[in-house]
């Protein structure tokens, strides 16, 4: 029972999360980009964030790349560390957009990239990208369920 009420009461915290993530390349054809959250609100993504990323990307990654970035804060992996939801290349993303890695897009399937960060790194990113990232909240049990659209 305890464990429903946990599951529900972290679903209920997320309800600010997006329905789904978005490509790059969608969000930049939007003459005013957005993203649905769960609770049917829409979250704005900023135009001039969305140049910096563009600029930032090959072109032939832009629909591979799915946007916002969704940190979970994971309290079963200890004090301040966020796993990164999505795939490779938004771990490779993060990475790169924290300086974590030089490497080039082009190697983003070889490069062993963390699929987490920590506390500062996640206040960076933010400062960063504030309207292309978002903060969740999960733990062990929760987050293949609450999460998996991701």
């Amino acid at each position: 029972m305890l464990r429903y009420i946990w599951k529900w009461d972290v679903n209920k915290m997320n309800d600010h999360l997006p329905s789904k993530t978005v490509p790059l390349s969608e969000l930049l054809s939007e003459e005013e980009p957005t993203v649905n959250a769960r609770d049917g609100t829409k979250l704005w993504v900023d135009r001039d964030e969305l140049t910096k990323v563009a600029n930032m990307v090959p072109k032939t990654l832009h629909n591979k790349l799915y946007f916002p970035i969704v940190l979970i804060r994971r309290i079963d992996l200890g004090e301040g560390i966020f796993s990164i939801s999505g795939g490779k290349l938004e771990a490779f993303f993060v990475a790169k957009a924290l300086g974590i890695t030089d490497e080039s897009f082009v190697n983003y399937e070889t490069v062993d990239v963390p699929n987490h960060i920590y506390r500062p790194q996640v206040q960076e990113l933010r400062r960063k990208l504030r309207s292309l990232s978002v903060i969740g909240f999960g733990g062990a049990s929760t987050s293949e369920d609450a999460f998996s659209s991701f």
